[in-house]
């Protein structure tokens, strides 16, 4: 049984965004109410689900599965499928974190917006799940030294994202600062050991 959120009239993402609270209700499928509220919510406010991080991840997913298609696609996406699966982990592995970051401290004031947000995260992981599922073929038999060159890329790429775009919804309920410096944090210790395995390798 799953609870979902009846929508009425007067209400509306605003009325959500204020309060946190809507009338709730047990039911084992949504009524067209609810699947009508839900879209109100999310086109009400895109930057909780859609930015450009997951537009331009999702389109690097997009352009491997044209290249998949191609006559010449082996030689191309073996090249590239290491750098796509390092950016996808990261990028699915991030979403869960920071959504289940979000449902567990935001749950008892706004429990719809944080569930929501949670489902958005899931899916982000199942996208980054597909992308290297289907990338996984041509993943093996790399060498320790390309794969380090995946792992810097994925890096810069992240970094770019982090510090020049900033994901909006890092922003939820006001955390942007204390989320921001985290993530930034955690850039700087993977690219801290990115650079020892560089050494590592270069004295090899």
């Amino acid at each position: 049984m799953s609870v979902t959120v009846r929508s009425y009239p007067d209400e509306g993402p605003s009325a959500l965004g204020t309060t946190g609270r809507g009338p709730v209700h047990a039911s084992a499928l949504p009524t067209i109410g609810d699947i009508g509220g839900l879209l109100v919510y999310l086109f009400g406010n895109p930057y909780l689900f859609i930015s450009s991080t997951t537009a331009m991840t999702s389109g690097l997913l997009l352009g491997a599965v044209l290249v998949s298609v191609l006559p010449r696609r082996t030689h191309t996406l073996r090249r590239v499928a290491p750098t796509l699966a390092v950016i996808l982990s990261y990028f699915g592995l991030g979403s869960i974190v920071l959504s289940t970051e979000i449902l567990l401290r935001f749950h008892d004031t706004i429990p719809n917006e944080t569930e929501i947000q949670f489902v958005s995260g899931l899916g982000h992981l199942v996208e980054a799940a597909l992308g290297i599922a289907l990338l996984s073929s041509y993943l093996r038999g790399h060498t320790r030294v390309e794969w380090l060159w995946a792992h810097t890329l994925a890096l810069s790429y992240w970094t770019f994202q982090v510090a020049v775009l900033t994901p909006p919804w890092f922003a939820f309920q006001g955390q942007r600062e204390a989320v921001l410096q985290v993530v930034l944090i955690m850039l700087v210790v993977a690219a801290t050991l990115n650079v020892l395995l560089w050494r590592t390798t270069a004295r090899r």
